[in-house]
């Protein structure tokens, strides 16, 4: 692209337009565009110009390969998947602002390092602890409604063990908030999601007559607290997976071999019929979310090769829209 074509171009357009044209703009794409003139550079660096991209943006999924532990990105409009190049072993994330939490792991069983990174700057930041990490050490990623940019990454060593690490200050410190002995987080890949700063689980909860019960934990950076989602979901299923749903609704999609998709939306179910072709064996990894404009589900399931270990990728679109 002849970019002082497109500078002068630009300039025929009301700034307004050219700003609405921006928004729409693939996050790769602005990466170029903003070295076009020095008022566009200035506009894609705005704080305010960053989120509101992030919040109209359209949703790709976010895939952690099992065995190479690699990270891919998927994007259902173009079908089109790709390989993002950052830190290595990586075995779990959560998504924040186009911001990876990445546990990274050496040999497979030993956690090594803790990474913060930006995929579509290829920036990555390595968060040292205070002493060292642990294998079932459990995060969320989030922050405070003070500022959006004061990223924090919580850390529970064990349910009474807690700290937060603050960005701008680049320190971890202690926090008054216990989570109850009788819960479990389950912290594996598509079980956790960041939303509006506020670090949301798929968590499990014994009962005193030894049933066990399903349910959503929270976690409020701005109080440092945690609060349970009232949302019970019986406990049988190949794969119950987390999604968030408008920007500010929680989303629980549970599989079970032989039986029907079901959805659970907050202040809102529904039931859908599940695909004949859907995979749900063990080496199926599924995620999904809901299409704002139509309220489809669109649901992406990697079916993994165990002998050349690639990826065949399934993307269903299902759903009666009917949900409000």
């Amino acid at each position: 692209m002849d970019l002082s074509k497109s500078s002068k171009r630009s300039s025929w357009l009301p700034f307004e337009l050219v700003e609405e044209i921006l928004y729409k703009t693939p996050i790769k794409s602005l990466a170029h565009f903003k070295w076009i003139c020095k008022q566009w550079y200035a506009l894609i660096n705005e704080k305010k110009f960053m989120y509101k991209h992030i919040d109209l943006c359209e949703k790709q999924f976010i895939q952690v390969h099992p065995h190479n532990e690699s990270v891919q990105l998927f994007d259902p409009e173009t079908q089109a998947l790709s390989s993002l190049q950052g830190p290595t072993n990586i075995y779990s994330v959560i998504h924040c602002d186009r911001l990876l939490l990445c546990q990274c792991w050496r040999n497979g069983y030993t956690p090594e390092k803790l990474a913060v990174w930006n995929p579509f700057l290829s920036q990555v930041e390595w968060i040292k602890p205070n002493n060292f990490y642990k294998k079932d050490d459990v995060y969320g990623f989030g922050y405070d409604n003070v500022s959006r940019d004061n990223y924090k990454i919580l850390r529970l060593h064990d349910k009474t063990h807690i700290e937060i690490y603050e960005f701008k200050s680049k320190l971890w410190k202690s926090v008054n908030a216990a989570l109850d002995s009788c819960v479990t987080l389950w912290y594996k890949r598509y079980q956790a999601l960041s939303m509006n700063g506020n670090m949301y689980w798929i968590a499990q909860r014994k009962k005193g007559n030894s049933k066990t019960e399903i349910f959503i934990q929270s976690f409020d950076f701005s109080r440092e607290r945690f609060k349970d989602i009232g949302c019970s979901v019986p406990l049988e299923a190949d794969c119950i997976v987390i999604s968030g749903f408008k920007g500010d609704r929680l989303a629980l999609l549970r599989l079970h071999e032989g039986e029907n998709i079901e959805v659970w939306v907050t202040n809102k179910f529904l039931h859908v019929t599940r695909p004949d072709y859907l995979p749900t064996r063990y080496f199926s990894f599924p995620t999904y979310f809901i299409d704002k404009k139509t309220n489809k589900i669109k649901l992406y399931c990697g079916q993994v090769d165990v002998k050349t270990h690639y990826i065949d990728v399934n993307v269903s679109e299902i759903g009666d829209g009917d949900i409000k």
